[in-house]
């Protein structure tokens, strides 16, 4: 019964931490921003957001459809060549930094700005 036990709370913590690892991470999302983005161009994350146009979420996410191709086509139409070749190198073939980036500007646009 005991053994039972400590593998069904064993099972769980797995479980728990498996599905922690599924979604973005918003902090992961603004460290990716400031070591490729704002280092190498200076536009800080709310200059981005303003540079896109978007007010809303689903805004945002559109731009990050396939691979970024959107967003990356509208930062060089903008004259942003720079930055798109940062998000193209670092983080178009790369899932899981494109949607810690993702899920960073959309917390900026939902107004939680960080302190850096």
């Amino acid at each position: 019964m005991k053994l039972f036990r400590n593998a069904l709370v064993a099972g769980l913590l797995l479980a728990s931490v498996g599905t922690t690892a599924v979604f973005a991470d918003y902090n992961k999302g603004f460290r990716y921003y400031k070591r490729y983005i704002t280092h190498r161009t200076h536009i800080k994350a709310t200059k981005m957001v303003q540079i896109l146009g978007v007010q809303t979420p689903s805004q945002l996410k559109a731009l990050f459809k396939d691979d970024a191709k959107p967003l990356i086509q509208l930062l060089e139409k903008k004259g942003y060549k720079k930055a798109a070749k940062i998000i193209e190198k670092y983080f178009a073939h790369n899932k899981r930094r494109l949607k810690d980036l993702e899920d960073f500007l959309v917390g900026i646009v939902e107004g939680k700005i960080p302190a850096g």
